[in-house]
């Protein structure tokens, strides 16, 4: 039997569609029809897809085996497809970084470099309207006539940048020595505005949307709420620390599973707390994912206790209720511990 309060929503057709019902207002203006019907098609495959893996005989689900399956699925089916998009593939002219864009509709080839303003191939944007302005170098001892070119569109995977002006200038030396022709140079500027981050292990470029943001602000927003759980358990705060978990939490260990608030804070203070020293925790946070309020993220941490120095690393889950963020799940993944006499 799988406890209730491990999945992200409860797997009956009532509850379903009052998930529905709550995405299409959560999502009312903001998105269109299609993206809100997309997204409401992608829980009902998971719901369906968990009814099938429930009812399947003979196959016994440890509570963090379901966990781990659905933390999965929600990556795959509940992400928005918009994301994928933003990912979008280095190319090279010779050694050099370059990528494909569009620009009023039109693709045009665009030189990635960190180390220079954006600008333009005069030669690949004749007709355009543009006016005479001059270039001065960093040094100053340099000016060069140039043109102010002002873009319609400009399309880096799927975020749009209206009414850019950019200076133009002859690039064809760039393209004659690497082989290609460039049309532009992506710079600092750009790479800022669209908040682009480059690997150049997987050789992709990620521009930033507004999903990422979105995870970024409730990732740092859960931290925060979370520092003043850390400092109760330093402090053997069981009243401020058991108001940090969700009356519902879960906790897995190797050693032991504890359902509901009272029996988590339970297990603390029997292990860490009112110790002698006291107890420290330090934790890290990483990997966010968001989905609804909920917030799915890996962790690292150690606790220096009597015992001796714990490590550990696991997957949590923490949820928005009331205003306030609770801890609604935790599993220890992996767990070492130090004994006293190994801690210097």
């Amino acid at each position: 039997m799988v406890h209730g309060a491990f999945l992200p929503f409860h797997c009956s057709p009532t509850n379903l569609f009052l998930q529905l019902k709550v995405t299409t207002a959560e999502f009312r203006g903001r998105w269109s029809a299609l993206r809100v019907v997309r997204r409401l098609a992608r829980r009902a495959v998971l719901w369906a897809f968990l009814r099938l893996v429930l009812r399947v005989p003979r196959i016994v689900f440890r509570p963090i085996h379901l966990l781990l399956l659905i933390a999965a699925l929600a990556g795959v089916v509940v992400s928005p497809l918009r994301l994928s998009a933003q990912e979008i593939p280095l190319e090279r002219c010779d050694v050099l970084p370059i990528i494909d864009v569009l620009v009023a509709g039109k693709h045009a080839t665009f030189l990635l470099d960190t180390a220079a303003t954006s600008i333009l191939n005069l030669k690949s944007f004749t007709g355009v309207r543009s006016r005479d302005i001059r270039i001065t170098s960093w040094s100053g001892t340099l000016a060069t006539s140039a043109k102010e070119v002002t873009l319609g569109e400009l399309t880096v995977g799927s975020t749009k940048l209206i009414g850019q002006k950019l200076p133009a200038v002859d690039l064809d030396a760039i393209g004659d020595a690497c082989g290609r022709k460039i049309d532009g140079i992506l710079g600092l500027d750009l790479i800022a505005k669209l908040g682009i981050t480059i690997d150049l292990k997987r050789q992709t470029l990620h521009v930033r949307t507004l999903d990422d943001e979105r995870a970024a602000k409730l990732g740092a927003e859960m931290q925060t709420a979370m520092h003043g759980c850390v400092a109760a358990f330093n402090e053997s705060d069981e009243q401020t620390f058991g108001e940090c978990l969700d009356p519902k939490i879960v906790l897995f260990t190797d050693h032991a599973e504890r359902y509901g608030r009272e029996q988590v804070t339970g297990y603390f203070r029997e292990r860490y707390f009112h110790q002698t020293p006291a107890a420290k925790l330090e934790i890290s946070e990483m990997a966010f994912h968001p989905v609804g309020e909920a917030m799915w993220y890996e962790y690292e941490f150690t606790i220096e206790s009597a015992a001796g120095l714990l490590r550990g690393k696991g997957m949590a889950m923490c949820r928005k209720s009331d205003g306030r963020w609770r801890m609604a799940s935790m599993h220890h993944s992996l767990e070492t511990l130090e004994p006293t006499t190994a801690v210097q």
